[in-house]
């Protein structure tokens, strides 16, 4: 019987240790690169200010006081909590909904509705702009040619109204995103076991029963999966807005990010724009700390 030496044990486990650092080093000098730098850079111009033409002065924390006392800020920001909170769970439940659908035995064609449903998804955002301008058009749009024909004679003004701004981004979003989420839950539903719902079929329970007892249950790693990544992309949400209502009508749908890129490319005040997007930064890291805790405890 052959034993292994410490020290030859402990140079195999450096010689490994080595290894997988070295395959690690390429990913790590392009992420310190493109990625640590410019949010090192970011942080460090937050506290300058700075019209990109003209010499770095430093102000220390006067960019952060500006955002605090800036109405367009607050309103900015109002606008991406309350899109998180009021977005998150229609997504998710939408998704849900979606995964039970084509998780069914009963429907038939069960790979082109999942394809169906999922390929929104690949498309830019550019094109889903394009795509649900003109749907949601007064006179000539798609959507209200629909409610015209059933009865509706009323004229929307889906984007031009603040009322309306708000649910017609999320209807956007929902159609464009909820088909990535809708497979992350159909993993998890194919995760559980058959017996437990041959089971609940024997004891006479019927199918909502079923959905209510066994999968909203066994799928609870997946809903904090999909909140966590869902709660984060509603944070950056940024492109569709700023195609389809640039953020109007009169302010109503900017988000932070929106307010990011204006304050940075149209009036260049390049500090105070690394100081909201910070601010965002924090944001975004306490509700993945809130859900991470979350996440841990319900693992333990």
């Amino acid at each position: 019987m052959l034993h292994t030496s410490p020290t030859r044990t402990r140079r195999s486990a450096l010689r490994d240790t080595f290894a997988g650092y070295a395959f690690l080093l390429p990913f790590l000098a392009v992420y310190a690169v493109f990625s640590l730098y410019p949010m090192i850079q970011g942080f460090i111009i937050s506290f300058f200010k700075w019209n990109i033409t003209g010499a770095k002065v430093f102000i220390g924390f006067d960019n952060y006081l500006r955002l605090f006392r800036d109405p367009v800020f607050w309103k900015a920001l109002t606008n991406t909590l309350l899109y998180v909170l009021i977005s998150t769970p229609i997504f998710m439940l939408g998704a849900l909904v979606l995964a039970l659908i084509v998780d069914s035995k009963l429907l038939l064609g069960r790979t082109f509705v999942r394809s169906t449903f999922f390929l929104p998804n690949i498309l830019a955002v550019s094109i889903t702009a394009v795509i649900w301008l003109n749907l949601l058009q007064p006179y000539t749009g798609l959507l209200n040619a629909g409610l015209h024909a059933i009865g509706i004679k009323q004229e929307i003004f889906w984007l031009t109204s603040e009322a309306l701004v708000w649910p017609s981004i999320v209807m956007v979003t929902f159609w464009w995103n909820t088909g990535y989420y809708m497979l992350i839950y159909l993993a998890g539903l194919q995760e559980i076991p058959a017996e437990q719902y041959e089971a609940a079929a024997i004891d006479g329970a019927t199918g909502l029963q079923r959905i209510m007892r066994i999968t909203i249950p066994c799928l609870k790693r997946t809903h904090l999966l999909v909140l966590f990544l869902q709660a984060i992309a509603s944070f950056k949400i940024f492109g569709q807005v700023f195609l389809i209502t640039s953020g109007g009508p009169a302010g109503a749908s900017r988000t932070l990010l929106q307010y990011v890129y204006e304050t940075g490319f149209t009036t260049f005040q390049i500090g105070q724009a690394s100081a909201a997007s910070f601010v965002l930064l924090l944001v975004i890291l306490s509700v993945s700390i809130v859900q991470l805790k979350i996440m841990n405890r319900q693992e333990a």
